[in-house]
């Protein structure tokens, strides 16, 4: 009875995947029509809120602004898909938008320059938030936008009203930001990728003026001409640097409310002083030189591939966290009583084992970790299987058809969707099987980590990490240079008569505990005979010209 329902679940589970992928699908279309539609309706307001000439400019600045929106949404979706997927991150983008449209607008209410406008800070908020191609296209249509709205379009003098100047200033401004949020290790950078965006938009500003046709260069030699000629790029410069600010001051909420990543975050978290990793250390020491071991090889894999080496440190830092609650049931940490597990039926040491994983995920929950680090914890396991229980569980069932299957013995998932990720789950099966080598050397290690990543591949575990074939060679010949360099051969010390105690012209022994103060004496003289020919020794050297 239990094999015929084992294979009606055989047949319904491939039925029932294609029902839910096909509604996650309808989902998503969905959600993205939602999406457009708001943008749309968002993109009328603006309109209307630009205080038009006339409710035909409201028409046409509301339909430049619905193209804009529609060919944004589909370069994203080409090269960026999924950027506005994660629960909440569409909604934090409009606040983000909004924010930064009030800002704007309370410039202009302010009567200030518009080229003190903050779009250097929407750029380096969404370099952080989502990624430098998807804030680039941001950029780029809010730069428009703004050229569309600025308050200086009435005075104008043509046909089509739009302050070009101001879009070109603002953009190149918040491209110069992008480029320089790849990698934020302190707090400060951003004030100093303000400072620079400050600086582009100064130059570029400068430029148009020197482009003015009305502009004579003997005129600057007047202070208050030079004077006024400068109060633009002085406004561009001072928009930077308050781009800057706004976002230095406030990164820590930042970080928090989109959920980024920052290399300054990760290096709070790589230290070892931590207090999870000082109780990892203390109540599961075997785990944490694991820790260590891993670190290694899945560091340098990640700079084989040009990976994130950072975040796959720190990933592999807490990947095992979760045995802290029960340390003594995996076998790093033993010790000598490792029968542990023969008290217990497979079933139950097998829950155990895969309970490290929910229990990990709790800590780091508690401890407030970044939610990719979190992730990190499930996806080193993916959906792979507890193969030594399972193998001890079909050993004791008996007849074939009270034997478990599989999906009992597997881990929940999910697989690895990110390539650290994919990367840690190799790198710790392979650091724990290297243990296990007899006569470790290279030609072993080679087997060894090519068998283990043949296996992850065909059980189908790396499918959604972006690693690439060529990424898993580059990783198998870093995981062999890894090994070898860990597990080096030392050669073995021949053991003379010389070297025996007692011999002839071998040291005299230490002294041992409670000897008297005469041997102690007598022992300190001959330490001192030794020294002062030692030193003699290297007199005669220093007399013939031999170096020390």
């Amino acid at each position: 009875m239990a094999k015929k329902r084992r294979k009606l679940d055989q047949f319904l589970s491939p039925r029932k995947k294609n029902q839910e992928t096909v509604l996650a699908e309808r989902t998503v279309l969905f959600h993205r029509v939602f999406r457009l539609v708001l943008l749309t309706l968002i993109m009328f307001l603006l309109a209307v809120l630009a205080a038009p000439a006339s409710p035909a400019h409201a028409v046409g600045v509301g339909l430049l602004l619905l193209v804009l929106a529609v060919l944004g949404g589909l370069y994203l979706n080409r090269f960026v898909p999924g950027v506005f997927d994660r629960r909440g991150s569409f909604a934090k983008f409009v606040f983000l938008v909004l924010v930064t449209i009030g800002l704007y607008r309370f410039i202009l209410f302010m009567g200030w320059s518009p080229y003190m406008v903050p779009l250097a800070m929407f750029a380096m908020v969404a370099t952080l938030a989502y990624s430098q191609l998807a804030a680039m296209l941001l950029t780029l249509a809010f730069g428009f936008f703004m050229g569309l709205t600025s308050n200086q379009i009435h005075a104008m003098d043509m046909r089509h009203r739009v302050d070009f100047a101001l879009a070109l200033v603002v953009t190149a401004g918040g491209l110069a930001a992008i480029l320089g949020m790849r990698r934020i290790r302190r707090q400060s950078k951003p004030a100093i990728v303000g400072f620079y965006a400050g600086l582009v938009q100064a130059s570029i500003i400068v430029a148009l003026k020197f482009l003015e046709p009305e502009l004579n260069l003997e005129s600057l030699l007047v202070p208050e001409e030079a004077q006024k000629f400068l109060i633009d790029p002085a406004w561009g410069f001072l928009g930077g640097l308050i781009s800057g600010g706004i976002v230095t001051c406030l990164l820590p909420a930042i970080e928090k409310f989109f959920g980024v990543l920052t290399d300054r975050r990760l290096l709070d978290l790589y230290d070892p002083s931590n207090e999870l990793l000082r109780v990892l250390r203390e109540k599961a020491p075997g785990t944490f030189q694991h820790t260590l071991g891993v670190m290694e090889l899945a560091r340098n894999a990640a700079e084989a591939i040009g990976g994130d080496a950072l975040l796959t440190q720190v990933g592999t830092y807490y990947h095992d966290i979760g045995k802290i609650m029960k340390p003594e049931y995996f076998v790093e940490n033993m010790g000598e009583d490792r029968s542990v597990h023969d008290r217990l039926r497979p079933s139950m040491s097998k829950m155990i084992i895969i309970s490290h994983v929910k229990d990990g995920i709790e800590f780091a929950r508690e401890a407030g970790l970044p939610q990719k680090v979190i992730d990190m914890i499930p996806m080193h396991h993916g959906t792979t299987m507890v193969e030594y229980f399972y193998q001890k569980a079909r050993r004791e069932s008996g007849a074939a058809e009270d034997a478990p299957g599989e999906v009992e013995y597997r881990y929940p998932g999910p697989r690895p969707r990110f390539r650290e990720a994919g990367i840690l789950m190799l790198a710790d099966v392979v650091e724990a099987i290297a243990k296990t080598e007899a006569e470790p050397n290279p030609s072993r290690f080679r087997a060894m980590v090519h068998d283990q990543i043949l296996k992850r591949l065909l059980d189908g575990q790396l499918d959604e990490s972006d690693l690439t074939l060529n990424d898993l060679r580059l990783i198998e010949e870093s995981f062999v240079r890894t090994l070898t360099s860990m597990y080096h051969s030392r050669i073995k010390y021949p053991k003379g008569v010389e070297d025996r105690p007692g011999a002839p012209g071998s040291p005299p022994p230490l002294p041992p505990p409670g000897k008297t103060a005469q041997g102690l004496k007598h022992d300190t003289g001959t330490f001192r005979v030794l020294a002062d020919g030692a030193a003699s020794s290297r007199r005669s050297d220093a007399a013939f010209g031999q170096p020390d």
